[in-house]
């Protein structure tokens, strides 16, 4: 069912682009790949700095969005500043709508596989319903991928010579770190609680021995004189 969806995404992308054009379709894209590179690389980071929702399993992931949409938000103002909104490149109407198709729905599938990745850094897939609709592995190996390929990309470009650091590493080890978190999690919710007898009231019997013999231990008592 998630895969579906996924395609979904793509298409409605598919359909915007080709309303806005190739040219404008260009900018967005380029934006959301530059912004999924800079949450998956320095995400992880603010999430160690300043944690946002206080160091539980949801942190790294709301962090990463975070980081995902000021990126989206400062670069789409700057594009549209400098450069879609000054000028208009048209192109061959047979380029203009299967290219800017194409480039939609690769865009609205790393959406979606970014937002798959964030959740499976979550406890979310352990939940019931989540394997239900599909959230298992092959949904978490297919969201990494994705991701991986479009930051491997710019990583080649952007990052320094001697750079061994890739995006498949930092996503390994959210997913290994994320691990403990899900089990511990999952172990809380189906601990029982303990019953404590003091808050409801009741009382113990305490276990009494045998009551001792009536005189026992007492000497007799004086005889009375004349």
């Amino acid at each position: 069912m998630v895969f579906w969806a996924g395609m979904l995404v793509g298409a409605g992308f598919a359909w915007l682009a080709i309303k806005r054009g190739f040219y404008e379709s260009w900018a967005l894209a380029f934006n959301i790949i530059i912004s999924v590179y800079l949450a998956v690389f320095l995400g992880p980071i603010i999430a160690d700095i300043v944690p946002v929702a206080g160091g539980t399993a949801y942190n790294t992931a709301l962090c990463m969005m975070a980081a995902a949409t000021v990126s989206f938000l400062v670069l789409q103002g700057i594009s549209y500043t400098f450069v879609t909104g000054q000028f208009k490149v048209p192109f061959p109407r047979i380029f203009d709508v299967l290219g800017t198709a194409f480039l939609g729905f690769l865009t609205g599938f790393l959406i979606w596989s970014f937002v798959g990745l964030l959740i499976c850094i979550t406890p979310v897939p352990q939940q019931s319903i989540a394997k239900q609709v599909g959230m298992n592995s092959q949904f978490e190996q297919a969201n990494v991928s994705v991701v991986c390929w479009w930051c491997d990309l710019v990583h080649t470009v952007v990052s320094r010579r001697g750079s061994n650091v890739t995006s498949e590493q930092i996503i390994s080890g959210l997913l290994e770190s994320a691990e403990p978190k899900r089990r511990g999690t999952q172990a809380g919710s189906a601990e029982p609680t303990e019953h404590d007898d003091t808050k409801t009231g009741t009382i113990e019997p305490r276990q009494l021995g045998p009551a001792p013999h009536r005189g026992a231990g007492l000497s007799p008592p004086p005889e009375a004189g004349p």
